[in-house]
């Protein structure tokens, strides 16, 4: 498992010049990183259980008090982060005002205020005055620089904690349920889901701190290798898809009438299967789905041919019921978003194709990176996509008329 460095980040260091602040944002960048940390690790341990809980059933309050511990191990991390988080927001409303006398000098060595500057001193010395006044201002803007962008910083914790804290007393509520009814399943979907959105809360904080002091750095240079719920959302349904696609053509050999053909059929079917099976898709999925691969996975190589087509036919029905992944809300929200953006790009294209050709290519193109983001949302959508990719980029130069055709037939299928 991989662990993050608590190292000082340099960018956060050239980017806060105020010790406190850059102190106090790189620990809770600590705290988060940690909590990631834990709350990654779940997806292997949730796994095991789950195929454990199907295989060999324990008993009610071994499982209960396993998941308990589990749970525990997972949020610890997350629990110290909100300790802090509570902590930062309380430390900003106990924060006294800015103090209204002059400049203090303190922070510079100095152990009292500059002696008074007589009026009518020489033209050398005013000029040198301003110039040290002029560092003076210029340190004090930059002080409360980093305090106007830490408070703006702190104002997105206190709600980001507030949210958190209240979604884990929800799933402990939930889970305390699921157990004490013996509901081991729904226990472990409770913890996929909270360990799912507790990753996107702790990311948020992540980003708060970089977005705010240095926004030119990448988020996954911060986080590298993390995925959000959309994005693993995103990554399954097109994983999906596509076993689906590829799977069809050797299943429908399989349910034909040449004999000749199942071997060689059922030998590719077992190694694509494989394939996704070890794949970062399958590993995406949620326990009971990707359970249910290995397990199509397991008989399809050992099974004789005649059995082994039933269970060819019953992986690609299965899959196809995996369509609902579509009726996840963080996905309803991300097509409704995507389709909307499409149909302006389209609508935008075809009002320019006579007045500025160039301008409307430019929006086919937008349209078309929309219609890829669909990519795995029906069959229908897929094929149409898929049409496009044989001729972009260059067919919206080439033959726009066509190609935003293309484009609008993906938006009709889509529902847009």
């Amino acid at each position: 498992m991989r662990s993050f460095p608590t190292v000082v980040d340099a960018r956060l260091k050239r980017a806060i010049l105020t010790p406190r602040i850059l102190s106090q944002a790189q620990e809770l960048v600590r705290l988060a990183l940690k909590a990631l940390d834990d709350l990654r690790a779940l997806d292997d341990s949730l796994y095991e259980r789950f195929v454990a809980s199907r295989d060999e059933p324990t008993a009610p309050e071994v499982a209960a008090k396993g998941l308990q511990d589990l749970w525990e191990t997972t949020f610890s991390g997350l629990t110290a982060l909100l300790w802090f988080c509570k902590s930062l927001g309380a430390d900003a409303k106990s924060e006294p005002e800015a103090p209204t006398e002059e400049f203090d000098f303190t922070d510079f060595g100095e152990s009292k205020a500059p002696p008074k500057v007589e009026e009518d001193l020489s033209l050398g010395a005013t000029d040198l005055l301003d110039f040290l006044d002029q560092i003076d201002e210029q340190s004090s803007n930059a002080d409360q620089g980093d305090q106007e962008k830490w408070n703006k910083v702190i104002e997105r914790v206190v709600s980001i904690e507030y949210g958190l804290s209240s979604q884990q007393a929800e799933a402990k509520e939930r889970l305390k349920v699921a157990l004490s009814t013996g509901e081991i399943g729904h226990a472990l979907g409770v913890l996929d889901d909270t360990q799912s959105s507790a990753s996107e809360g702790v990311h948020a904080l992540v980003g708060a701190v970089y977005e705010t002091f240095t926004p030119e750095v990448n988020p996954t240079t911060v986080v590298p290798g993390y995925l959000t719920a959309l994005g693993r959302a995103l990554l399954v349904r097109r994983g999906v898809a596509e076993l689906a696609t590829n799977l069809t053509p050797y299943n429908d050999l399989l349910q034909g009438d040449d004999p000749t053909k199942y071997e060689p059929a059922l030998a590719a079917v077992r190694t694509t299967v494989h394939g996704y099976v070890m794949s970062v898709v399958c590993r995406a999925m949620r326990p009971a789905d990707r359970w249910q691969m290995v397990e199509f996975e397991r008989l399809l190589a050992t099974q004789q041919t005649s059995t082994a087509r039933l269970t060819t036919e019953g992986l690609v029905k299965y899959l196809d019921s995996l369509g609902t992944i579509n009726q996840r809300e963080v996905l309803v929200m991300h097509d409704r978003r995507t389709i909307e953006a499409m149909r302006e790009a389209v609508s935008n294209a075809r009002q320019l194709l006579d007045l500025s050709p160039r301008a409307a290519v430019e929006m086919m193109d937008r349209a078309y990176q929309a219609a890829q983001r669909l990519k795995g949302r029906s069959i229908g959508i897929d094929k149409l996509v898929a049409e496009l990719e044989q001729y972009a980029p260059l067919a919206a130069e080439a033959a726009p008329m066509k190609f935003l055709e293309g484009l609008e037939g993906v938006l009709a299928v889509a529902g847009g």
